[in-house]
């Protein structure tokens, strides 16, 4: 992914997240439980965790699939923990 400068200051994508739905969820829940029902496909599992994540929010799956740190620092805390 390209780096963009705005006045000095990095532009950093915003992917959106959605407001959750049982469609979603249902979805995420079925590939989570995947992982843990099949521990010896560890090959599979990145791309089960992928599939989680863009049935919660599609522009996230697709930010991290390009920019897994962007995607990471869109997720943190502006304020650290105390």
């Amino acid at each position: 992914m390209p780096k963009v400068i705005i006045d000095g200051v990095e532009y950093v994508p915003r992917a959106e997240i959605p407001p959750l739905n049982d469609a979603a969820l249902t979805v995420c829940l079925r590939e989570l439980v995947n992982i843990q029902y099949f521990p010896e496909c560890r090959h599979k599992h990145r791309a089960w965790a992928w599939n989680a994540l863009n049935a919660l929010s599609p522009e996230l799956a697709q930010l991290a699939a390009a920019n897994p740190k962007a995607a990471f620092d869109r997720l943190q805390p502006d304020e650290p923990d105390a």
